[in-house]
């Protein structure tokens, strides 16, 4: 396959990681001289080259004072995703060559950023197959890139019943993870996942395409597929049921939104057709 540059975001974390890797985030850790902390006696931080004279006049008793910083660190960054059968979906755009080029993209810009990047993939169960510990590995986005579109079937009647279990492949510490799904899930599913999901730093990106809902002929004898069951029906469309139809995704957007707020995750990212990164790092500055 061809070896395609992906898209870079930025992200910061609203939290100290207790990381010893070297990287660009705030730790809990002393030392450094980036995050200014606090100033402190000199012999809790005896370095002559911190000491502050303005900080040392300001004490009562005197005594000699120093500047003391954090040090910075890296994280782990995964992609949990959604392999259901609806995100088997081919509209205005492919949903899974969407998935391919969103995890590459946050594959790429984790490593550019000095942090590590795993993958995880759940349909009804773990797909160990596709799993992908963090590494900070050259050429890992379009390894992994590669792999999805090689590995996955192109028809299945899987559910994504797994999801919570893809919390237990992940790493202990704290880390960012972006929840990749077209949250076309039961709110029970969605509840257990979120919950599990709990010590992490999650970042819903909810996909969808426009032909879901929109462009959908007034009136008319259609036969439709059930992605997830794999049965068939025949319904007739009106424009009472397109206004239904339009209805019900805004009802859901409006749910999904307040799910993560009740589970305290980051305000979802919804993407519709198209991946834009530029738009991704603004949602995540303003929103950490």
């Amino acid at each position: 396959m061809n070896s395609l540059i992906p898209q870079e975001f930025y992200y910061h974390l609203g939290w100290r990681t207790r990381s010893a890797q070297p990287g660009t985030h705030p730790t809990r850790t002393v030392g450094g001289n980036a995050d200014f902390q606090n100033f402190v006696p000199f012999m809790e931080n005896p370095n002559p080259r911190r000491i502050d004279l303005r900080a040392t006049l300001r004490t009562l008793p005197r005594q000699l004072m120093s500047r003391a910083y954090h040090e910075r660190g890296a994280i782990a960054v995964y992609a949990v995703l959604d392999l259901s059968a609806s995100m088997r979906f081919t509209g205005n755009s492919d949903k899974l060559n969407l998935v391919a080029d969103i995890v590459a993209s946050a594959a790429w810009s984790a490593v550019r950023s000095g942090d590590a990047f795993g993958l995880v993939a759940c349909d009804d169960t773990v797909r160990l197959d596709l799993f992908a510990p963090p590494s900070h590995r050259l050429g890992l986005a379009d390894e992994i890139r590669n792999k999805l579109l090689a590995d996955l079937p192109a028809n299945t009647q899987s559910d994504a019943s797994a999801l919570p279990l893809a919390a237990q492949q992940l790493r202990q510490k704290r880390s960012l993870v972006f929840l990749i799904s077209d949250f076309h899930l039961p709110d029970a599913l969605l509840t257990k996942t979120f919950t599990s999901l709990a010590p992490h730093d999650v970042v819903p990106l909810v996909l969808w395409d426009s032909a879901e809902y929109h462009h959908i002929p007034t009136w008319g004898w259609v036969r439709v597929r059930d992605m997830e069951s794999g049965g068939y029906r025949s319904i007739f469309l009106r424009p009472s049921l397109m206004r239904q139809i339009k209805a019900s995704y805004t009802a859901r957007r409006q749910t999904i939104i307040a799910q993560c707020l009740q589970a305290g995750t980051r305000a979802p990212f919804f993407i519709e057709d198209t991946f834009n990164a530029e738009q991704l790092t603004r949602h995540l500055l303003e929103a950490s």
